[in-house]
């Protein structure tokens, strides 16, 4: 993600138009939804779900 922020070419050209398509099989490889729903999975990362899912609660 870190890559795709930096190298974003299209990021200050207004009226440019762009897929989403290129990232649709690495989306796809590397997102995985937890039968619990995310931030219920006790997973390294179920705090950070939970806290844009509810961000006036405190962690």
């Amino acid at each position: 993600a870190r890559l795709v922020t930096v190298n974003d070419l299209y990021a200050f050209e207004p009226g440019v138009q762009v897929s989403l398509d290129p990232f649709i099989d690495i989306i796809g490889r590397n997102f995985k939804q937890p039968k619990e729903g995310l931030g219920f999975d006790n997973s390294e990362t179920a705090h950070m779900w939970r806290t844009m899912m509810y961000p006036d609660n405190p962690l």
